[in-house]
């Protein structure tokens, strides 16, 4: 069971509520006491004696009549003295795989800290709320794990003087109270009044006490904007006592009954009887009540950009009967969207049957969202050695927002990322971004936390320093990669660099590089990666009719997946190629000195060259034959023959067949028969037909 306590200007009301197992409220017993003369004004504690006594009659009687003893309370912090500024960061996340809480709570604190240039001194953080997050500027409920270029946030920050809670903190110390759940009244109020599925909705909650009129603006889902004017039912009960020369008690009394009350007897100051009707009592009313709504109607509008779809009203002090019609008037709406909200048509269980009119409110909205809210509101923690007072309203802290109330300067807490740097690469600007800072270490009772954890009363924080990110120190071939060439046989990697520029002057090896700077490449074709390769094959050295020579004993052929590439085939920087070396030992016939003669004849009605080697070769004293394969150390020596003639049997060579399985064949020279060993000459016509043993008549070799 919570105990919800409502100290208000006039009034203090006291609560005892609990849930039941579907998530209603119940409300046991409620206690409701007068001030002693005017201890509070505008909602602030004035005389903290005062108002100490009467938390204790109300907490005495409570604790009396429901047989328990009272030691924690949750109550409310009235609205005059809010503080609420909005900040906006935005941040580049299209490098992140997807968006973590890490990246979403720098975001929110960033857009935190924009507010609090604007800040006055002696006002401290004590909360915010996330109005919109944007990626890439669409609208998003949550961000975390997503993927984009551009996340932004938006938040409502909320800031309050130390002596607003000092004095309550002072008060419920006095009757041996301990703060288990601190909010504001405006909060409380649209807690049970507005579920978060109105939210949607745009409603403005206006909460009429008896110093202030709070306001709740609610739009798009979320609670967009606080604030508050310093008139309420107070003005109202002023303005009665001036026409009708009553203390400030009697007026209250007119006031509290005018709406049931056609004729209300009761004595002036100077002790006489009067009788005043409830006509009079609106006509004297009236002008303030008329200025008072339309300093909440402006305020209002400002806070929302225009009017809003409904307007709720809450609080004792909007009770008289003309209040919502003048509020109507000054926003331009239909008086069927602006109207008190009672009490009693809220979702609760009133076990007392006395929570009814809409003054019962804010004391329902304490208790309901001390029952919702999970955490609490505590007195201290300690940080690093130093003991800190929490004065936050959300139910919870979080370890930056109570380094925040410390004056803790966030960017410090979360270090700067380093510096970038931007090149351009064949044209193209490149950013090579510094590394993230390393948030400020943090403890909670010797156990490793993070800023967003939460601390409750009395826990131990230990807060190191952040470390701020390195700048940006690319190395030229950070971004230049290599060709990485896999040899098929041994697996190994080479790696094969392109020919690079740097600010116009070519290098041969890796280098810092500097903001500005300029890289040029060119792509490198398979022919320059060839020839880097053919170094690891194998060298042979020969000589050749006495002059020395030495060659590549093979070939390396490079492949990109399943294709060989050919020598024209270019290559970008960071393709992975494979490559194998072929042995193969180059033959006689490639020598250059290898001279071949040539001479244009007719075959079988076609014109054909025929082509021979015009030279004799000795490798190492022996005839060979131009296949010979040339060895390491190996001597040659060419010799041109006398005669360098054709005869009829070179031409046979140009034909594919086996001469042991011919069984009959025709051989003429210029249309007569001639031998194998005659001379053949330039412009001869030679006829060759034959047929093989197993060939039928109609598999006749003919050409």
């Amino acid at each position: 069971m919570i105990f919800a306590l409502d100290i208000g200007t006039r009034k203090i009301a006291g609560l005892l509520v609990d849930m039941d197992e579907s998530g209603k409220m119940i409300v046991h017993d409620v206690v409701v006491r007068e001030h002693e003369h005017r201890a509070m004004l505008d909602g602030q504690i004035h005389d903290v004696e005062k108002v100490a006594r009467a938390v204790s009659i109300v907490k005495s009687e409570l604790e009396s009549r429901n047989n328990v003893k009272l030691e924690k309370v949750a109550v409310a912090l009235a609205g005059r003295f809010l503080k609420t500024y909005f900040g906006e960061a935005s941040a580049d996340v299209s490098e992140t795989e997807e968006i973590n809480s890490d990246i979403v709570t720098k975001l929110e604190l960033e857009a935190v800290a924009n507010t609090m240039d604007n800040v006055e001194p002696n006002m401290y953080c004590v909360g915010y709320s996330v109005v919109r997050y944007e990626l890439d500027g669409m609208w998003f409920k949550k961000i975390e794990g997503l993927k984009g270029g551009r996340a932004s946030v938006k938040v409502v920050a909320t800031f309050l003087p130390s002596h607003v809670v000092e004095a309550m903190l002072s008060v419920l110390r006095k009757v041996d109270l301990t703060i288990t759940h601190l909010t504001l009244e405006p909060i409380a109020a649209v807690n049970i009044t507005v579920p978060e599925d109105l939210r949607i909705l745009n409603i403005a909650l206006v909460d009429v006490g008896a110093g202030t009129s709070d306001i709740a603006i609610s739009k798009d889902g979320t609670i967009i904007a606080y604030g508050m004017v310093p008139l309420a039912g107070d003005e109202i009960t002023e303005a009665i006592t001036k026409n009708f020369l009553l203390d400030f008690s009697t007026a209250e009394f007119v006031k509290r009954n005018l709406e049931t009350n056609e004729v209300l007897r009761v004595k002036n100051i100077l002790d006489k009887e009067k009788e005043i009707r409830r006509e009079d009592v609106i006509k004297a009313i009236e002008p303030i009540v008329d200025y008072m709504t339309e300093q909440i109607a402006d305020e209002i509008i400002e806070l929302n950009g225009g009017k809003p779809q409904v307007v709720m009203i809450v609080g004792g002090g909007a009770k008289v009967p003309i209040f919502a019609s003048y509020l109507a008037k000054h926003l331009d709406m239909d008086e069927e969207f602006v109207s008190l909200k009672m009490a009693k048509n809220l979702d609760f269980i009133d076990k007392t049957g006395q929570i009814v009119g809409s003054e019962f409110i804010t004391p329902l909205g304490i208790g309901y969202t001390a029952l919702t809210k999970t955490g609490s509101v505590f007195e201290h923690v300690t940080v690093n050695g130093e003991r800190v007072q929490l004065i936050g309203f959300r139910g919870t802290y979080t370890v930056w927002e109570v380094l925040a109330q410390m004056g803790k300067d966030i960017h410090s807490l979360l270090g700067k990322p380093g510096r970038s740097v931007v090149i351009e690469i064949n044209g193209d600007p490149v950013v090579i971004k510094g590394k993230m800072p390393v948030p400020a270490s943090v403890k909670i009772n010797g156990v490793e936390a993070t800023l967003r954890d939460t601390v409750k009363h009395g826990d131990v924080i230990e807060v190191g320093e952040a470390i701020d990110g390195e700048d940006a120190k690319p190395m030229l071939y950070d971004l230049i990669k290599p060709i990485y060439l896999r040899s098929i046989e041994t697996d190994k990697v080479i790696e094969y660099y392109p020919k690079v520029k740097l600010n116009g002057k070519e290098v041969f090896q890796n280098t810092e590089l500097r903001d500005g700077d300029t890289i040029t490449y060119e792509r490198v074709t398979v022919g320059e990666i060839r020839e880097f390769l053919n170094q690891d094959l194998i060298r042979i050295e020969y000589s050749v009719n006495g002059v020395y020579k030495e060659a590549y004993a093979g070939e390396v052929k490079i492949f990109k997946d399943e294709l060989e590439l050919r020598d024209e085939n270019t290559v970008e920087p960071g393709e992975e190629l494979k490559y194998a070396l072929v042995l193969n030992y180059p033959k006689v016939r490639d020598l250059p000195e290898m001279e071949k003669i040539s001479i244009l004849i007719k075959v079988n009605g076609q014109p054909t060259v025929l082509t021979k080697d015009g030279v004799l070769v000795w490798v190492n004293d022996q005839l060979v034959t131009p296949d010979y394969e040339i060895k390491d150390g190996d001597k040659i020596k060419t010799q041109i023959p006398e005669e360098q003639n054709f005869i009829v049997a070179d031409v046979l060579r140009l034909f594919d067949f086996d001469p042991r399985k011919v069984k009959r064949y025709t051989l003429l020279k210029n249309g007569e028969k001639v031998g194998f060993t005659d001379i053949l000459n330039s412009g001869d016509e030679i006829t060759f037909e034959y047929e093989t043993i197993e060939s039928s008549e109609s598999e006749n070799q003919i050409f």
